[in-house]
């Protein structure tokens, strides 16, 4: 597979998320190592170094485990449910000597923002306050005195490490979420675009098995906005041969539930790239282009079986299609025809090759 040009790599908005989950983990895991080597030397405390090595550990292995396949929304929940309160488990030992240690709970409204919405932002936010009060009410109500730190040092190194490292946090959370801001916008403006295709009544045909990328590409004065003159279309018939090698090679046009946010996300590409991709060689929209592929592998199927011994509901849903009546409206949009009057025309031209035969 060709490699797409580092310009539009990995912009969608999943990629972002996912890009920013895999270096949030291996930045936690880092720290926790860290504070786990701070407990050990610095604070002197065996069993909390002990505690946040191995939550550095799980967090990283687990991470590895299920990095391929993971949702989310699901992980970022259960990410910000479980990790405050394991910094409240630590802040009941550190609270009496100074309540920096809260710096860790800090960072947990803004990644609900950028993952999950202003309504969670709340919801964690009352979360986090909550734990804040608990600890403060049981260091009144119970004695912590699991060790004690008598050196003012050592305490000003701990609440620095806990602020230097809350505020890398911070960095690379607020970085992430422009650049995530950035791409929604995008991905926005890209719906609009389909929105507007959708009420188009395109006739063209299109046969995907002999497009072929023009040497010469002329745009409509329509679609000088999709391209701007300054953009190099190269990058764009380099990510149609990628858009081709999965669409048709790899025939996931036969999945009914296949989208253009599922073909980025294998393509670790942004859904505007690929619409102008798809614009570029000829096809009025994402939607246009499969339908294209999946009648296509219906002629095929047609020409290849013998109609009277295959059903030809058998012959639709082998191509992507979830049932005759949507079969019937785009097969008719795209070769002009109904199915069984192609058919019919198709048995004819059967008869007379075996008569010439």
């Amino acid at each position: 597979m060709m490699i797409i040009n580092n310009e539009f790599r990995n912009r969608s908005v999943e990629a972002l998320k996912r890009k920013l989950i895999s270096q949030y983990v291996n930045l936690m895991s880092g720290i926790l190592l860290g504070y786990s080597i701070v407990f050990y030397f610095v604070i002197k405390d065996s069993f909390f170094a002990a505690c946040t090595l191995a939550y550095s550990v799980l967090m990283f292995y687990t991470f590895m485990i299920i990095r391929k396949s993971y949702n989310i929304k699901v992980l970022v929940h259960l990410y910000l449910t479980y990790a405050p309160l394991f910094a409240g488990f630590v802040m009941l030992d550190f609270w009496k000597y100074s309540a920096a240690t809260a710096m860790w709970l800090l960072p947990v409204p803004l990644g609900a923002h950028i993952f999950l919405g202003k309504k969670y932002v709340y919801i964690y936010s009352v979360y986090i306050f909550l734990i804040i009060v608990a600890v403060s009410v049981l260091n009144r109500l119970f004695e912590f005195n699991y060790f004690s730190l008598s050196d003012v040092n050592v305490i000003v190194i701990s609440d620095t490490f806990v602020g230097l490292v809350n505020l890398a946090v911070f960095l690379i959370l607020l970085y992430y979420n422009e650049e995530i801001r950035k791409a929604e916008i995008q991905e926005n403006s890209f719906n609009k675009m389909l929105f507007f295709e959708k009420s188009e009544d395109d006739e063209r045909v299109v046969n995907f098995t002999d497009t072929k990328v023009p040497e010469s590409v002329e745009l409509a004065e329509n679609d000088k906005e999709i391209f701007p003159e300054h953009e190099n279309i190269d990058k764009y018939v380099s990510l149609f041969e990628d858009i081709r090698n999965i669409v048709e090679g790899e025939a996931y046009f036969k999945d009914i539930n296949f989208t253009i946010s599922q073909l980025s996300n294998i393509l670790k590409s942004n859904n505007l790239y690929i619409y102008r991709a798809i614009k570029l060689n000829g096809f009025s929209n994402f939607n246009h282009y499969l339908n294209t592929c999946r009648i296509e592998n219906v002629k095929k199927l047609l020409y290849e079986n013998d109609i009277s011994k295959v059903t030809l509901m058998y012959i639709y849903t082998e191509s992507g299609f979830s049932n005759q009546s949507t079969f019937n409206r785009v097969f008719k949009k795209i070769e002009g025809i109904t199915p069984s009057k192609f058919i019919t025309i198709m048995n004819e031209e059967k008869k007379k090759d075996g008569f010439h035969l």
